[in-house]
């Protein structure tokens, strides 16, 4: 757990830089996206988790339902950097 939360504080900042460096004009606006993003995929994580649950799995499951919502969000991450290279 401690791993997951390094890197993402890590992660986060760069996130900001990179954005604003997309729109130096609005970067308000870029920060607020970044965190409107963030706030999605968590809200996306814990759907995942409820629905894990809820279907009667139990607790370890939902850990693994958010661990492959986590992969499709790399997945799609992956697809977009090699759709902007190409």
């Amino acid at each position: 757990m401690f791993g997951v939360g390094a890197a993402m504080m890590a992660a986060i900042p760069t996130i900001q830089v990179r954005l604003t460096n997309f729109a130096p004009e609005a970067p308000s606006l870029m920060g607020a996206m970044k965190l409107a993003s963030l706030n999605v995929a968590n809200a996306i994580g814990a759907w995942a988790g409820s629905v894990a649950v809820g279907a009667g799995y139990g607790l370890l499951f939902a850990a693994w339902a958010v661990f492959v919502s986590t992969l499709l969000g790399l997945v799609v991450f992956g697809l977009t950097l090699l759709q902007r290279r190409g």
